[in-house]
């Protein structure tokens, strides 16, 4: 009984975190151009790719949603929660440094940021 409560608290706390990392992402998406609504290379580029990052985030948060209050065996439930804490890691690092690494470095765009 302890287990399943820690187990679904993990899901909901997971969800909590999923959805933090989405509104942070539509965050990033709502402020580029931001304070003179100049859009650069970078941000035009990379518009698309972190649209579908941030959403696939929002699907995180019902999948752990869904985790936690549908009626599954404690084991299923643990499996589920540890691949999708996993997956949710791999999106968010595309999002946070891939995106940039391949649109900044790798293709050598201009995000605006002068020196």
């Amino acid at each position: 009984m302890v287990r399943a409560i820690v187990v679904r608290t993990g899901c909901a706390i997971c969800a909590v975190a999923a959805m933090l990392l989405a509104v942070i992402a539509w965050n990033d998406l709502y402020f580029a151009g931001f304070p003179d609504s100049h859009l650069t290379a970078y941000d035009k580029a990379a518009d698309v790719p972190k649209r579908v990052l941030a959403w696939g985030e929002w699907g995180f948060v019902l999948l752990f949603l869904l985790l936690a209050v549908w009626p599954i065996t404690l084991r299923s439930r643990a499996i589920g929660l540890i691949v999708c804490v996993v997956a949710l890691a791999v999106v968010a690092a595309v999002q946070w440094l891939g995106v940039p690494w391949y649109f900044l470095t790798h293709l050598g765009l201009d995000n605006g940021i002068g020196g």
